[in-house]
């Protein structure tokens, strides 16, 4: 995550400025497309999320009040330590400029609750890029942090994708707000220019 970070910071440095690149997370608060989910198990490999895939053996699709406290962002959220499957994920790609950094924001949260220790790990992925997210709290009623990843599209597409490998019987990983912003300028750098600022 540092030698991200330095990367970005350097292509601000280097005349790259903040600004929209037209990426767009889809549905990033989990919303059905009509009324309401009280709760539900979505098996890997289904469409049912308006916008989502989910992966390995899914994820739970819940109103977000159902750990004692309100959504972060709309009304439900997803719990991708899937009820007693551990290996839950779930991903979604959407259009990026090669070349320019994008930032994901997202919350994460836990509870500690029906054996649950509080605590989660969660890992995130876009374009062979990677970082691992924790989140602790060891009461019983949800909260949530606010995490950030950033990586370097290296396509016109990515796929991002969210993943809980936990024992999901000792885990809750909650999952809502996910969205993205771009870093873009007048030329987007090239792979051949990041490497560079390392050579």
């Amino acid at each position: 995550m540092l030698r991200i970070a330095t990367v970005v910071a350097l292509l601000v440095s280097f005349g790259v400025a903040a600004g929209p690149a037209g990426a767009q997370i889809v549905n990033g608060s989990f919303e059905p497309a009509a009324g309401t989910v009280g709760w539900m198990i979505v098996s890997g490999g289904s469409s049912i999320i308006p916008g989502w895939v989910t992966t390995d053996n899914g994820v739970e699709w819940t109103l977000g009040s159902s750990g004692g406290a309100p959504a972060p962002d709309g009304l439900h959220v997803v719990d991708l330590a899937c009820y007693v499957y551990s290996a839950g994920g779930i991903q979604q790609t959407f259009a990026t400029t090669p070349g320019v950094p994008y930032t994901i924001t997202f919350m994460l949260g836990t509870l500690a609750a029906s054996g649950r220790d509080g605590t989660c790990q969660i890992v995130v992925d876009a374009d062979a890029q990677s970082q691992t997210f924790s989140h602790t709290n060891v009461s019983s009623v949800i909260t949530y942090g606010s995490k950030n990843f950033t990586f370097i599209a290296d396509n016109a597409s990515a796929t991002l994708r969210f993943r809980c490998l936990q024992n999901a019987n000792a885990h809750f990983a909650y999952l809502d707000a996910v969205s993205t912003e771009a870093v873009v300028g007048d030329t987007p750098a090239s792979w051949g220019d990041v490497k560079a600022l390392f050579r």
